[in-house]
């Protein structure tokens, strides 16, 4: 079949290579200039299947309660204007916090980030891309032996969901990451996620799509989608800003900006950005570098090393669509580099010679992606990958080509399907 996706990040990139390893003859295209301009581009760079705990919960309904009226935690609304968009995601993620649901989206979410993970292993073994990949697991920092305690215990539901976890106390986090000698006085400890991963993703998805072009990919690049053209139950073709396009079947893989061309054709998307902050920072003592990516669970701050640069990201705000941010946004992220890492990065003029993005994520309330059909059935929905992108995108691809191809896929959907409108 001839098959068009929309959208050249990170589902967009993993869903084109495996429809073309299927067969078929695959046009991928973006509006921005290059692939992986976006999300993609600027995440955590985090594979992290062991977190995969839902933002939605108990606890979390407190949390954005406060984050209506209160913009000095983790969470906050930043809103400009009212927003009937965010109040309706916000209604439905309220429901999803009650407990019962809660039980239900974590069995449904770690199922999918599994099998996600294990996809992943096997696209980058079959690829052979190179993205700075490190397997060495992830750190996930304490600050108070209490607030290590505290940690632990989260995570038995996730012990007995098959993951494996290494509490270490001072001494042992110093042995399994030595650059964080300078700041081992503030540290009580930390949890090692054995089989959580890092890489660059942007680099894998140009790695990646280069590759698929080679095996007859088309990309077009700077081609912004303007109307579907639909007839009966089909869309015929997608008009955009280089043309019309043509196909047998599309795919939409378009991230924050999916609601808008599903609303026009009849396809229920709950989706609205999650802003975080992203800031790329070169090392001026690569030695003193870390091994591991990692997150600070105090500050809910992570890094992540890719070759001579360190990526430091954090944030979660609810801020409409807009992208725009001033210096003063990325200031806890170059705080938090020089609190741990001390010296790894020019403090002072380090702002200046990084690359500073604010990161959308498509975020569901459930937290976990949308696939399938709606109204239209050559119209193919890959979406809501959320603050997981990364860790979903090999999975979400797998399932979107098995679904084009009508086959099973390996894992059940119960959840994970969108509703026509």
């Amino acid at each position: 079949m001839r098959i068009v996706v929309l959208g050249a990040g990170l589902a967009g990139v993993t869903t084109a290579w495996r429809l073309v390893q299927d067969g078929h003859e695959v046009t991928l295209i973006d509006r921005a200039a290059r692939v992986a301009d976006a999300a993609s581009e600027t995440n955590g760079g985090i594979v992290s299947a062991s977190r995969a705990f839902p933002w939605a919960s108990p606890q979390m309904h407190k949390t954005f309660m406060r984050a209506l009226t209160r913009n000095d935690q983790a969470v906050r609304v930043m809103l400009l204007r009212w927003d009937p968009a965010f109040w309706a995601w916000g209604l439905r993620f309220l429901a999803a916090c009650r407990p019962e649901r809660y039980a239900e989206i974590l069995d449904r979410k770690v199922r999918f980030v599994r099998y996600a993970q294990e996809e992943l292993a096997l696209l980058a073994a079959e690829s052979g891309v190179q993205f700075h990949r490190r397997q060495e697991g992830v750190l996930y920092l304490y600050r108070s032996a209490a607030a290590l305690e505290a940690g632990d215990r989260k995570l038995d539901p996730m012990r007995r969901l098959g993951f494996e976890f290494r509490v270490l106390d001072r001494a042992a986090l110093l042995r399994a990451e030595p650059s964080l000698a300078a700041s081992a006085d503030k540290l009580a400890g930390a949890v090692l996620s054995v089989s959580d991963e890092s890489g660059e993703s942007g680099l894998f998805c140009r790695e990646l799509a280069a590759l698929a072009q080679v095996r007859g990919l088309m990309v077009r690049t700077g081609c912004e989608v303007r109307r579907i053209d639909v007839e009966g139950s089909r869309v015929t073709g997608v008009h955009t800003s280089t043309g019309r396009i043509v196909a047998d079947a599309y795919v939409c893989a378009l991230g924050v900006i999916a609601p808008q061309l599903a609303r026009q054709l009849g396809a229920d998307l709950p989706i609205y950005p999650v802003r975080g902050y992203s800031a790329t920072v070169p090392m001026q003592r690569p030695e003193r570098a870390p091994t591991r990516a990692g997150i600070d669970e105090t500050r809910l701050i992570a890094w992540c090393p890719m070759g001579d640069r360190l990526r430091i990201t954090g944030g979660a705000e609810f801020a409409g669509w807009g992208r725009k941010s001033r210096l003063a946004d990325y200031t806890r992220l170059f705080d938090l580099a020089e609190d741990l890492f001390p010296g790894l990065i020019d403090r002072v003029r380090g702002p200046v010679n990084s690359a500073l993005s604010v990161c959308q994520r498509p975020m569901t309330p459930e937290s976990t992606p949308l696939f399938g059909t709606g109204r239209y059935e050559n119209l193919w929905f890959n979406v809501g990958l959320g603050h997981m992108g990364w860790t979903m995108a090999a999975g979400a691809a797998r399932i979107t080509a098995d679904l084009i191809a009508g086959r099973y896929p390996a894992i059940l959907l119960d959840g994970l399907r969108i509703k026509a409108r």
